[in-house]
Protein backbone atom coordinates (compact mmCIF):
# COMPACT_ATOMS: atom_id res chain seq x y z
CA UNK A 1 0.00 0.00 0.00
CA UNK A 2 1.25 3.70 -1.21
CA UNK A 3 -0.27 7.00 -0.51
CA UNK A 4 0.68 10.86 -0.18
CA UNK A 5 -0.40 14.04 1.12
CA UNK A 6 -4.22 14.87 -0.23
CA UNK A 7 -6.77 17.28 0.08
CA UNK A 8 -9.29 15.97 2.11
CA UNK A 9 -12.02 14.35 -0.37
CA UNK A 10 -15.63 15.61 -0.04
CA UNK A 11 -16.70 12.58 -2.47
CA UNK A 12 -15.50 9.26 -2.90
CA UNK A 13 -16.35 7.39 -6.77
CA UNK A 14 -16.28 3.92 -7.29
CA UNK A 15 -16.22 1.92 -10.36
CA UNK A 16 -18.98 -1.11 -10.25
CA UNK A 17 -18.17 -4.05 -12.77
CA UNK A 18 -14.33 -4.56 -11.25
CA UNK A 19 -14.07 -2.80 -7.37
CA UNK A 20 -17.88 -3.48 -6.18
CA UNK A 21 -19.06 -6.39 -8.02
CA UNK A 22 -17.75 -9.88 -8.77
CA UNK A 23 -17.99 -10.27 -12.74
CA UNK A 24 -16.09 -13.40 -13.15
CA UNK A 25 -17.72 -15.41 -10.09
CA UNK A 26 -21.18 -14.06 -10.66
CA UNK A 27 -21.84 -14.67 -14.57
CA UNK A 28 -19.96 -17.68 -14.45
CA UNK A 29 -22.82 -19.43 -12.20
CA UNK A 30 -25.87 -17.69 -14.89
CA UNK A 31 -23.56 -18.79 -18.00
CA UNK A 32 -23.29 -22.50 -16.49
CA UNK A 33 -27.08 -22.44 -15.72
CA UNK A 34 -27.80 -21.54 -19.21
CA UNK A 35 -25.61 -23.16 -21.47
CA UNK A 36 -25.21 -26.50 -18.91
CA UNK A 37 -21.82 -25.82 -19.10
CA UNK A 38 -18.98 -27.13 -16.43
CA UNK A 39 -17.53 -23.95 -14.47
CA UNK A 40 -14.06 -24.15 -16.23
CA UNK A 41 -15.82 -23.76 -19.44
CA UNK A 42 -18.41 -21.32 -17.68
CA UNK A 43 -15.50 -19.37 -16.13
CA UNK A 44 -13.34 -19.00 -20.00
CA UNK A 45 -16.75 -18.17 -21.85
CA UNK A 46 -17.08 -15.28 -19.13
CA UNK A 47 -13.80 -14.07 -19.91
CA UNK A 48 -14.25 -13.89 -23.63
CA UNK A 49 -17.71 -12.28 -23.14
CA UNK A 50 -16.31 -9.02 -20.97
CA UNK A 51 -12.82 -8.80 -23.27
CA UNK A 52 -15.16 -8.41 -26.02
CA UNK A 53 -18.06 -6.24 -24.44
CA UNK A 54 -15.02 -4.03 -23.58
CA UNK A 55 -13.54 -3.96 -27.05
CA UNK A 56 -16.75 -3.03 -28.23
CA UNK A 57 -17.30 0.26 -25.61
CA UNK A 58 -13.95 1.26 -27.06
CA UNK A 59 -15.04 1.21 -30.03
CA UNK A 60 -17.52 3.41 -29.03
CA UNK A 61 -15.11 5.70 -27.87
CA UNK A 62 -13.35 5.96 -31.10
CA UNK A 63 -16.02 5.74 -34.10
CA UNK A 64 -17.45 8.93 -34.01
CA UNK A 65 -21.06 7.63 -34.44
CA UNK A 66 -22.54 8.44 -31.34
CA UNK A 67 -22.64 6.61 -27.91
CA UNK A 68 -23.35 2.56 -28.27
CA UNK A 69 -25.31 1.71 -24.97
CA UNK A 70 -23.63 -0.72 -22.69
CA UNK A 71 -26.81 -2.68 -22.56
CA UNK A 72 -26.29 -3.44 -26.61
CA UNK A 73 -22.26 -3.72 -26.24
CA UNK A 74 -23.30 -6.70 -23.51
CA UNK A 75 -25.39 -7.90 -26.21
CA UNK A 76 -23.19 -7.46 -29.10
CA UNK A 77 -20.46 -9.12 -27.03
CA UNK A 78 -22.70 -11.88 -26.31
CA UNK A 79 -23.42 -13.19 -29.62
CA UNK A 80 -20.11 -12.66 -30.80
CA UNK A 81 -18.60 -15.28 -28.06
CA UNK A 82 -21.68 -17.88 -28.53
CA UNK A 83 -21.17 -17.66 -32.54
CA UNK A 84 -17.71 -18.27 -32.03
CA UNK A 85 -18.12 -21.51 -29.98
CA UNK A 86 -21.36 -22.34 -32.00
CA UNK A 87 -23.71 -21.88 -29.18
CA UNK A 88 -27.20 -21.68 -28.90
CA UNK A 89 -28.31 -18.11 -28.06
CA UNK A 90 -32.12 -19.18 -29.27
CA UNK A 91 -35.57 -17.97 -27.11
CA UNK A 92 -34.40 -16.12 -24.07
CA UNK A 93 -30.93 -16.61 -23.40
CA UNK A 94 -29.71 -13.58 -24.37
CA UNK A 95 -31.70 -11.09 -22.52
CA UNK A 96 -31.38 -13.08 -19.14
CA UNK A 97 -27.54 -13.19 -19.74
CA UNK A 98 -27.74 -9.39 -20.16
CA UNK A 99 -29.97 -8.64 -17.08
CA UNK A 100 -27.64 -10.53 -14.88
CA UNK A 101 -25.62 -7.66 -14.96
CA UNK A 102 -28.01 -6.07 -12.53
CA UNK A 103 -27.65 -8.72 -10.12
CA UNK A 104 -24.53 -9.75 -10.05
CA UNK A 105 -22.74 -10.44 -5.96
CA UNK A 106 -20.58 -7.30 -4.48
CA UNK A 107 -17.42 -8.51 -2.74
CA UNK A 108 -17.66 -9.89 0.44
CA UNK A 109 -16.63 -6.94 2.39
CA UNK A 110 -18.05 -4.30 0.14
CA UNK A 111 -21.09 -3.44 1.97
CA UNK A 112 -19.04 -3.02 5.00
CA UNK A 113 -16.19 -0.87 3.49
CA UNK A 114 -18.85 2.06 1.57
CA UNK A 115 -20.24 2.29 5.11
CA UNK A 116 -17.27 3.44 6.73
CA UNK A 117 -16.61 5.69 4.13
CA UNK A 118 -19.82 7.08 4.06
CA UNK A 119 -19.64 7.11 7.92
CA UNK A 120 -16.56 9.52 7.62
CA UNK A 121 -18.57 12.29 6.21
CA UNK A 122 -17.91 12.08 2.57
CA UNK A 123 -20.40 11.28 0.04
CA UNK A 124 -20.23 8.22 -2.04
CA UNK A 125 -20.68 7.80 -5.86
CA UNK A 126 -21.33 5.28 -8.48
CA UNK A 127 -18.57 6.10 -11.27
CA UNK A 128 -19.20 3.66 -13.72
CA UNK A 129 -19.92 2.42 -17.55
CA UNK A 130 -22.69 0.60 -17.03
CA UNK A 131 -26.18 2.74 -18.45
CA UNK A 132 -28.05 4.16 -16.35
CA UNK A 133 -30.43 2.32 -15.65
CA UNK A 134 -28.29 -0.78 -14.72
CA UNK A 135 -26.02 1.05 -12.66
CA UNK A 136 -29.34 2.22 -10.56
CA UNK A 137 -30.47 -1.37 -10.31
CA UNK A 138 -27.08 -2.42 -9.09
CA UNK A 139 -26.71 0.32 -6.42
CA UNK A 140 -30.04 -0.92 -4.76
CA UNK A 141 -28.43 -3.87 -3.98
CA UNK A 142 -26.04 -2.74 -1.64
CA UNK A 143 -27.28 -1.82 2.12
CA UNK A 144 -25.43 1.42 2.40
CA UNK A 145 -26.92 4.06 0.35
CA UNK A 146 -25.18 5.65 -2.59
CA UNK A 147 -25.68 9.69 -2.70
CA UNK A 148 -25.06 9.64 -6.58
CA UNK A 149 -25.01 7.27 -9.55
CA UNK A 150 -22.80 8.51 -12.20
CA UNK A 151 -23.28 6.93 -15.53
CA UNK A 152 -20.47 7.06 -18.52
CA UNK A 153 -24.17 6.78 -20.78
CA UNK A 154 -24.96 10.49 -19.62
CA UNK A 155 -21.32 11.69 -20.94
CA UNK A 156 -21.38 10.18 -24.32
CA UNK A 157 -18.22 7.69 -23.81
CA UNK A 158 -16.56 4.86 -21.64
CA UNK A 159 -13.39 5.32 -19.54
CA UNK A 160 -11.07 5.93 -19.85
CA UNK A 161 -12.26 8.94 -21.64
CA UNK A 162 -11.93 12.24 -19.60
CA UNK A 163 -15.54 13.17 -20.25
CA UNK A 164 -16.83 10.03 -17.68
CA UNK A 165 -14.33 11.15 -14.87
CA UNK A 166 -15.51 15.27 -15.25
CA UNK A 167 -18.84 13.62 -14.44
CA UNK A 168 -18.62 14.74 -11.03
CA UNK A 169 -17.81 18.52 -11.52
CA UNK A 170 -20.03 18.78 -14.56
CA UNK A 171 -23.11 17.49 -12.44
CA UNK A 172 -22.43 17.61 -8.74
CA UNK A 173 -20.01 20.94 -8.81
CA UNK A 174 -16.93 19.20 -7.43
CA UNK A 175 -13.52 20.07 -7.61
CA UNK A 176 -10.90 17.26 -9.19
CA UNK A 177 -8.32 17.72 -5.63
CA UNK A 178 -12.17 17.01 -3.64
CA UNK A 179 -12.78 13.50 -5.57
CA UNK A 180 -11.58 10.47 -4.54
CA UNK A 181 -11.84 7.57 -7.46
CA UNK A 182 -11.71 3.65 -6.13
CA UNK A 183 -11.23 1.94 -9.47
CA UNK A 184 -10.99 -1.94 -10.26
CA UNK A 185 -8.97 -2.12 -13.48
CA UNK A 186 -5.76 -0.56 -14.54
CA UNK A 187 -7.62 0.94 -17.58
CA UNK A 188 -9.31 2.25 -15.29
CA UNK A 189 -6.83 3.89 -13.03
CA UNK A 190 -5.10 5.23 -16.19
CA UNK A 191 -8.02 7.50 -17.03
CA UNK A 192 -8.74 8.32 -13.65
CA UNK A 193 -5.10 9.73 -13.07
CA UNK A 194 -4.93 11.00 -16.88
CA UNK A 195 -8.14 13.32 -15.65
CA UNK A 196 -6.32 14.48 -12.63
CA UNK A 197 -8.09 12.58 -9.63
CA UNK A 198 -6.62 10.95 -6.90
CA UNK A 199 -7.01 7.08 -7.71
CA UNK A 200 -7.12 3.92 -5.14
CA UNK A 201 -7.09 0.81 -6.89
CA UNK A 202 -8.46 -1.83 -5.36
CA UNK A 203 -6.01 -4.14 -7.30
CA UNK A 204 -7.65 -7.96 -6.49
CA UNK A 205 -5.97 -9.84 -9.34
CA UNK A 206 -2.26 -8.52 -8.47
CA UNK A 207 -2.51 -7.00 -12.16
CA UNK A 208 -0.24 -4.06 -13.17
CA UNK A 209 -0.71 -0.69 -14.28
CA UNK A 210 0.33 -0.66 -18.61
CA UNK A 211 1.78 2.80 -18.58
CA UNK A 212 3.75 3.90 -15.31
CA UNK A 213 3.36 7.29 -16.24
CA UNK A 214 -0.77 6.29 -15.10
CA UNK A 215 0.03 4.66 -11.93
CA UNK A 216 -2.10 5.23 -9.25
CA UNK A 217 -2.03 7.76 -6.25
CA UNK A 218 -2.58 4.22 -4.06
CA UNK A 219 -2.89 0.33 -4.59
CA UNK A 220 -4.75 -2.23 -1.93
CA UNK A 221 -5.95 -5.69 -2.40
CA UNK A 222 -10.07 -5.40 -1.35
CA UNK A 223 -12.04 -2.36 -0.49
CA UNK A 224 -11.72 -3.03 3.15
CA UNK A 225 -8.39 -1.56 2.47
CA UNK A 226 -9.41 0.94 0.73
CA UNK A 227 -11.79 2.46 3.08
CA UNK A 228 -9.20 2.41 6.06
CA UNK A 229 -7.16 4.37 3.37
CA UNK A 230 -9.66 6.78 2.76
CA UNK A 231 -9.98 7.35 6.71
CA UNK A 232 -6.28 7.79 6.74
CA UNK A 233 -7.01 10.66 4.11
CA UNK A 234 -9.41 12.71 6.35
CA UNK A 235 -7.64 12.23 9.37
CA UNK A 236 -4.58 13.64 7.80
CA UNK A 237 -6.34 16.46 6.37
CA UNK A 238 -8.17 18.12 9.13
Amino acid sequence: MASSQHTKPSLVTFDVYMALLDIQGGLARYVAETFALEQARAAAFVKEWRAQQMLRAASSNSLARGHTSFSDCTHMALKYVCTRNGMDLKGDKADTLVSAWDRLPPWPEADAALAVIRNSGVEIAVLSNGDQDMLEAVATQFKTPFDHVLSAQSAGHYKPHPSVYALPEKHLGCARDEVLHVAGSSNDVLGAIAYGLKCIWSNRNDDAVLDPQFAPTATVTNLSEAAALVKEYIKDAN
